[in-house]
């Protein structure tokens, strides 16, 4: 098969793709198999920076809001604490154990959290029998 019909062919990019980088740059290996990759692949990682950091943010209100006892109006400067903490965190763990490091303590500090979300759906089915008898 000829390059041109290789490049034509949806299955011929994506095994050129998959086959010439690794998983953390066969996005920006993709984008630069289209045409304007050099106007899509920067609004990308745009696109890619806006979304870590509306998450970030989003984590650290939540932490702010917990530790804030529920108020949403605490200081500035607890939640620019949190934010920078979990920056360092993530930065500690791709330094210090690459990629892996860090999906493993993602998984770890899930798991625990799926026993309070069981227990929150107990307390939910309690809640909503009672409210039933009510009724």
């Amino acid at each position: 098969m000829s390059e041109k019909k290789k490049m034509l062919d949806p299955e011929g990019v994506k095994a050129t793709v998959i086959d010439s980088y690794k998983p953390e740059g066969a996005l920006f290996g993709f984008l630069k198999e289209l045409p304007l990759h050099s106007i899509v692949a920067p609004i990308s990682l745009v696109l890619i920076v806006i979304f870590f950091v509306t998450s970030s943010d989003s984590g650290s209100l939540v932490i702010d809001t917990i530790t804030a006892g529920g108020k949403m109006d605490a200081p500035v400067v607890q939640r620019v604490f949190w934010c920078t903490l979990e920056g360092l965190v993530a930065i500690a763990l791709l330094l210090g154990g690459g990629l892996s490091a860090l999906k493993g303590a993602a998984v770890s500090t899930g798991i625990p959290f799926t026993f309070v979300v069981l227990i929150m759906c107990y307390c939910l089915w309690l809640a909503l029998k009672a409210e039933h008898k009510k009724l």
